[in-house]
């Protein structure tokens, strides 16, 4: 039963971190404003977040899974000591993300209006684009692939591809909403305490963690 929720937990987790992490504009906004410029149907800016997308969803998931199997060589000699190392690995990485949250460090947001940029090249738009989210995996659902190392592999797999839906639909949908009025589509709260919550979420689940091991 201590598994089962302990298991659970750490899905829940990875579901709610995808989710905030999803709604900040670094993953949608750049695309809104790029179509604007590029004068793209929304249609052919959907698609355009598909692609891109996929290859940020890819990115994370590779690292992802390296972590989780960093973590599985690690739980081989602490589970030992009944440890519970997930609740140790979350909640130290959910103070490490508290005291930056605290600190306004960390997370880079797209600040600046890009609509009065220059027109570029489609295909260097769309390059563009697909480079700056397959190069910037998700770096807040690592410490939960990490974690869950003691998983097996088809669970993994099964978490990553469920983190991957729901961020590409939520990029899909915030950009389709956007493409008609962004201004009225923005979380300032969250992008400015983004860490924060974060942080939380994690120290919330290693306390799970910890007393359900």
């Amino acid at each position: 039963m201590n598994t089962t929720v302990l298991h659970s937990s750490l899905f829940v987790g990875l579901v709610a971190v995808a989710a905030v992490h999803a709604l900040l504009p670094t993953h949608w906004l750049s695309f809104v404003l790029v179509a604007r410029a590029q004068k793209w149907s929304r249609a052919r800016m959907l698609e355009v977040v598909l692609i891109s997308g996929f290859g940020h969803v890819v990115s994370t998931t590779l690292v992802g899974l390296a972590a989780a199997a960093l973590g599985k060589g690690v739980h081989k000699y602490v589970d030992r000591l009944d440890t519970p190392l997930p609740a140790f690995i979350l909640a130290a990485f959910g103070l490490y993300y508290l005291v930056m949250g605290w600190r306004r460090e960390g997370h880079r947001h797209c600040a600046h209006d890009h609509s009065d940029d220059p027109i570029q090249a489609d295909k260097v738009a769309v390059w563009a684009l697909f480079f700056e989210m397959t190069l910037s995996p998700c770096e807040t659902l690592i410490p939960i692939f990490f974690a869950s190392g003691g998983l097996s592999w088809p669970t993994l797999l099964l978490m990553a591809l469920v983190m991957s839906a729901i961020t590409i639909l939520a990029m899909g949908i915030l950009a389709y909403v956007g493409f008609t009025g962004y201004q009225k589509l923005t979380f300032p709260w969250l992008e400015h305490n983004e860490r924060m919550v974060l942080g939380i979420l994690l120290l919330g689940l290693g306390g799970v963690g910890y007393f359900f091991h």
